[in-house]
């Protein structure tokens, strides 16, 4: 279940993506996810809760490196 509104799991990813990476396709290269144009949207949210177990800790992950 996710802490965020609907449309928020990806509006905080894509908020991350383009503040820490620069855009989703650097994201995908600093995490050595395979997906590459179209299919990185497709696949994102599952590579993200594949690594991070949740939106919720992937947000809290990168929000608290800012701290």
């Amino acid at each position: 279940m996710s802490k965020f509104e609907p449309g928020g799991d990806a509006k905080a990813i894509s908020r991350i993506a383009s503040e820490r990476y620069g855009g989703f396709a650097a994201m995908f290269e600093e995490h050595h996810w395979a997906e590459r144009g179209s299919d990185m949207m497709r696949k994102v949210q599952t590579r993200v809760k594949e690594h991070y177990g949740s939106v919720a800790a992937f947000v809290d992950h990168h929000d608290k490196a800012d701290q």
